[in-house]
Protein backbone atom coordinates (compact mmCIF):
# COMPACT_ATOMS: atom_id res chain seq x y z
CA UNK A 1 0.00 0.00 0.00
CA UNK A 2 2.64 1.99 1.00
CA UNK A 3 4.32 2.00 -2.96
CA UNK A 4 1.23 3.29 -4.65
CA UNK A 5 1.02 6.82 -6.24
CA UNK A 6 -0.87 9.44 -3.46
CA UNK A 7 -3.30 12.56 -4.43
CA UNK A 8 -4.83 14.77 -1.22
CA UNK A 9 -8.17 16.10 -2.01
CA UNK A 10 -9.40 18.93 -0.19
CA UNK A 11 -12.62 19.07 -0.60
CA UNK A 12 -15.26 22.16 0.30
CA UNK A 13 -13.05 24.67 -1.31
CA UNK A 14 -15.64 26.77 -1.65
CA UNK A 15 -16.07 27.95 1.42
CA UNK A 16 -12.55 28.79 1.75
CA UNK A 17 -11.59 32.62 0.79
CA UNK A 18 -8.33 33.23 -1.04
CA UNK A 19 -6.28 33.84 1.64
CA UNK A 20 -6.96 31.23 3.92
CA UNK A 21 -6.60 28.69 0.56
CA UNK A 22 -3.04 30.45 0.16
CA UNK A 23 -2.15 29.82 3.75
CA UNK A 24 -3.00 26.06 3.52
CA UNK A 25 -1.26 25.99 0.21
CA UNK A 26 2.43 27.32 1.67
CA UNK A 27 1.36 24.40 4.94
CA UNK A 28 0.62 21.43 2.10
CA UNK A 29 3.82 22.21 0.42
CA UNK A 30 5.96 21.92 4.08
CA UNK A 31 3.57 19.07 5.47
CA UNK A 32 3.22 17.18 2.04
CA UNK A 33 5.75 18.07 0.03
CA UNK A 34 6.28 14.69 -2.19
CA UNK A 35 2.26 14.07 -2.19
CA UNK A 36 0.47 16.30 -5.10
CA UNK A 37 -2.84 17.98 -3.76
CA UNK A 38 -5.68 19.90 -5.18
CA UNK A 39 -8.74 21.10 -3.78
CA UNK A 40 -12.62 20.62 -5.21
CA UNK A 41 -16.51 21.32 -4.33
CA UNK A 42 -19.00 19.51 -5.35
CA UNK A 43 -21.66 22.28 -4.69
CA UNK A 44 -18.99 24.67 -6.65
CA UNK A 45 -18.79 22.48 -9.41
CA UNK A 46 -14.88 23.36 -8.51
CA UNK A 47 -11.87 21.02 -9.51
CA UNK A 48 -13.95 18.29 -10.31
CA UNK A 49 -13.14 17.69 -13.49
CA UNK A 50 -9.21 17.96 -13.01
CA UNK A 51 -9.83 15.38 -10.38
CA UNK A 52 -11.53 12.64 -12.21
CA UNK A 53 -8.89 13.35 -15.75
CA UNK A 54 -5.83 13.06 -12.43
CA UNK A 55 -7.23 10.05 -11.12
CA UNK A 56 -7.99 8.14 -14.39
CA UNK A 57 -4.40 9.10 -15.36
CA UNK A 58 -2.97 7.61 -12.15
CA UNK A 59 -4.87 4.08 -12.47
CA UNK A 60 -4.05 4.14 -15.69
CA UNK A 61 -0.32 4.75 -15.24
Amino acid sequence: MLDKERLLVISKCDMLDDELKAELKVELDVAFKDIPYMFISSVAQQGLTDLKDKLWKMLND
